[in-house]
């Protein structure tokens, strides 16, 4: 999504709006205004509260289980890694250069790796203004917890999500591939997997040949999601996990990034298959 969306869309700057709103409605209806300022405080409060956003997190984060990468269970030919961010600070660690989304998305992908070491460990994506690659970074963590060089590729075109699926439904064919991304933003990258095969359904259907479009493939893509929020079940909570914290607000804005990124998959998805049928109710030359 592109910035100004992103800040215009963030929790902060809805409440900022929503204060400003109610300094102008003081004006005109005090009383109004009072309640307003009361309903605010208790949103604020909620917001800033790590039980009361696991809530809306859940949906999300809770989509898909705990990937069992046991060989008895599944051979992988392929363990994918979406990209996050990173930091080129040289006087960081390794381990500090990369963001904690992609240390643990990198992390996970490592520990399936050290399960199936036969699969081929996948890093994409593309950060703007970082001076080294995000995959090399991810790389280079990868090679320095143990993961044979020969075994890792790098994808570096790719600018976003949907750009990072379609890499990777190219790139792995029908072979059983490991997703490894955040929990948060599994259901908006999973979408993307299950828009393409479906489109490829509809190919099928409508008498297209398959292998023409390398996207439209019997894919074996299974989600392995990592980097939770949630980090306690509901039996766990304590009065002290309701006090307002950094990390509830934090959470909030991923929440909030989330929803939000899925509401513009769907106005893309519908954009593209819009597209498509245009093409697709073209005379046919005789």
């Amino acid at each position: 999504m592109e910035v100004p969306v992103k800040i215009l869309a963030s929790p902060a700057v809805i409440f900022v709006l929503l204060a400003i709103l109610l300094l102008m409605l003081h004006q005109f209806r005090p009383r109004a205004a009072k309640g307003g300022c009361l309903l605010l405080l208790l949103l604020l409060w909620g917001a800033s509260t790590k039980p009361l956003v696991d809530q809306l997190a859940a949906p999300l984060e809770l989509q898909y289980k705990l990937f069992d990468a046991s060989p008895t269970q599944m051979r992988l030919q392929h363990i994918w890694v979406l990209g996050c961010n990173h930091q080129d600070s040289d006087f960081l660690p390794l381990t500090s250069q990369l963001e904690p989304c992609s240390l643990a998305r990198v992390s996970e992908a490592v520990r399936l790796w050290h399960q199936q070491p036969q699969a081929l460990l996948h890093f994409s994506g593309h950060i703007e203004g970082r001076q080294t690659e995000h995959t090399e970074m991810a790389r280079r963590y990868a090679v320095a917890m143990g993961v044979t060089s020969g075994q890792i590729r790098l994808h570096q075109l790719p600018h976003n999500t949907r750009q990072e699926i379609q890499t990777l439904l190219t790139t792995v064919g029908n072979e059983n591939t490991a997703l490894v991304t955040s929990a948060m933003h599994m259901p908006r990258a999973m979408r993307w997997v299950q828009f393409y095969h479906e489109q490829s359904v509809s190919q099928a259907i409508a008498g297209a040949q398959q292998q023409h479009n390398p996207l439209f493939k019997n894919h074996q893509i299974m989600a392995a999601p990592t980097d939770f929020t949630i980090r306690r079940t509901t039996h766990q909570l304590q009065a002290s996990h309701f006090i307002p914290s950094v990390t509830a607000i934090s959470a909030l804005g991923y929440v909030h990034y989330e929803y939000l990124g899925l509401v513009l998959q769907q106005w893309q998805m519908s954009q593209t298959e819009a597209e498509q049928n245009s093409i697709t109710d073209l005379p046919q030359p005789e």
